[in-house]
This record gives C-alpha cells, structure tokens and sequence, in this order.
C-alpha cells in the first residue's frame, strides 16, 4: 500500500513539474509560424499580430496568438487564433465553455445553439499540455479548425464565425487584457 501511494505522489510531481514547465515555455514567447497544414491550406504571409496568456484565478490555460496577413488585423481578411494548451482540458469541456460564451456575448437562439454545439462537439478533441488547436476564420463565414498539424473540419456559417471569434475580439470579452494583446494594442510579450 505505502509502495502505490508512493507511485502516486511521483505521478503527480511530474504532472504539476511538466505543467511549471510548460508555463515557462509559453512566457518565451509566441510561435511565429502557424502548423504546416494552416500554410499548405492557406498560402498566405501569416505574421503574428500579437499574443498573450489566458488565465483563470492563478491558472494559465493556453497562449493565445492572432496571425493575420501582412501583420495587421482586419476582420474582412482571414485570420487565425492559435490557441496553445497549458494543461489538460476535455473537449467537452472546451465546447461548453465555448457555447457560454457565445451565449452571452450574442445570445442567438437555442436552436442555431444546439446545433453549434453539436459541430463543435463533432469536430474538437481532448487538449493536453502542448496541445494546439488553431481557428482559421476566412471571410467568406467559416471557420477551419487544426488539432497540432491535422486539419479536424470545418463549421461554414457566417453567423458562428462572428460569433465564435468574439469569445476573444470582442470589446466584452471576459478577458479584455488578453484581446488588447492579440490586436497588438499593448505589449506582447
């Protein structure tokens, strides 16, 4: 019995150390360039418009980073949100989260909510640490979604694009600083 308490405290000192340890990547710095998928489907001059760390209370949940072309974001060119995890988060979870916050922000009815919720649900997986999921919103009203360098699918709908970049750029986000910093409107790093 002492032997497999053991065994578990070791497990989770190497969880709580890769998770420190993944926080102190993320402080270096955004990636500059978006997974080869995003590249070979979207051949444009990506530039990282800016890039901050999402936190909830005392805990960092991913480093989000806005690429646009040419460097300047405008909502009537592609763009992508890059989003790199900093802890293990169920795609369920990611979903619901997601749809709250469409919810509040846009408040559409149940119906267009249950049925985005159900292509999220269709198309995102579990995240863990170093998991990167990337949006690519084009302004034809759809957005494709990327898990590390897969393409997962795509959900074409104007309404859930807007909808669904708001959760980050728009003026009521609940994270106001962290969309300040993707729009480059203060320090990044």
């Amino acid at each position: 019995m002492q032997f497999r308490g053991r065994a578990q405290q070791v497990s989770e000192l190497s969880d709580a150390i890769a998770v420190g340890l993944g926080a102190l990547d993320f402080r270096q710095g955004p990636s500059d360039s978006l997974p080869a998928a995003v590249v070979a489907d979207f051949d444009l001059d990506w530039a990282v418009c800016g890039s901050g760390v999402l936190t909830w209370s005392v805990f960092r949940i991913y480093r989000a980073s806005l690429h646009v072309p040419g460097g300047q974001f405008d909502s009537t060119r592609p763009f992508a949100l890059d989003l790199s995890y900093l802890r293990r988060i169920p795609a369920g979870q990611i979903v619901e989260r997601s749809i709250d916050e469409i919810r509040r922000l846009r408040a559409p009815d149940n119906d267009t909510l249950t049925r985005w919720q159900e292509s999220l649900a269709t198309l995102m997986p579990d995240v863990s640490l170093g998991s990167r999921l990337v949006g690519v919103f084009d302004p034809l009203g759809a957005v494709v979604f990327y898990f590390d360098s897969r393409r997962l699918g795509e959900i074409r709908d104007p309404q859930f694009a807007e909808a669904f970049a708001a959760i980050w750029l728009d003026p009521q986000t609940r994270s106001p600083e962290l969309r300040a910093k993707l729009l480059g409107a203060e320090g990044n790093q």
